[in-house]
């Protein structure tokens, strides 16, 4: 799950360089998508959610570069902003269903309560800077709200990328106390053997 969470950052997040004229995006969305699509690979047998992650990550790393080397203005390129938004969402929220779905069937805790809870103010978040994106087009005046709403969107970002990150810590350490079966381990030294 490691991937993901790397991945979320790229696909969250956008940092430019203007290096010698052309804008550089240095953490570029489909390297993010692949990163996601390349988890949920490894993930698809153990819950069927990541599946349509598979699918969805491998559409929107493929969209998103087509978006980037076009890069559409106007009403054209606020329609592709706003397909662009509506993978994300689903994205995040498939990934929080998947996580859940997952700790159901695996009777592990993921701390999938409080990946759902960042999960649905992320999916706000993203709602609102795309409302403000409309909203700009048509009202002026309201670039202080916008930038209120673009640090909510921020924060949300960051806390679902964090509660990524320690879901990914838990799912990799979710056997360490168990043997194959999932038997509990016997921690310290075996009692005597007694014949």
């Amino acid at each position: 799950m490691y991937p993901i969470a790397f991945g979320l950052i790229f696909i969250f997040f956008s940092f430019t360089m203007d290096i010698f004229g052309p804008v550089i995006d240095l953490l570029p969305d489909p390297v993010g998508y692949a990163l996601v699509f390349w988890s949920a690979w490894k993930l698809r047998a153990n819950s069927y959610t990541f599946s349509h992650v598979l699918w969805l990550s491998g559409v929107m790393a493929v969209y998103s570069a087509l978006a980037h080397i076009l890069a559409p203005t106007g009403l054209l390129g606020l329609a592709v902003s706003g397909l662009e938004t509506a993978g994300v969402v689903w994205l995040v929220i498939l990934l929080a269903r998947g996580v859940g779905e997952y700790e159901e069937t695996e009777k592990c805790s993921l701390r999938w309560a409080s990946l759902d809870r960042w999960r649905l103010l992320t999916v706000v978040g993203y709602a609102a800077v795309f409302a403000c994106t409309v909203a700009v087009q048509f009202v002026p005046g309201i670039g202080f709200f916008s930038l209120l709403v673009a640090l909510y969107w921020f924060v949300a970002c960051v806390g679902f990328t964090v509660c990524f990150f320690r879901t990914a810590r838990r799912w990799k350490h979710r056997n360490d106390d168990r043997g194959p079966g999932g038997q509990k381990l016997i921690k310290g030294p075996l009692p005597p053997h007694l014949d």
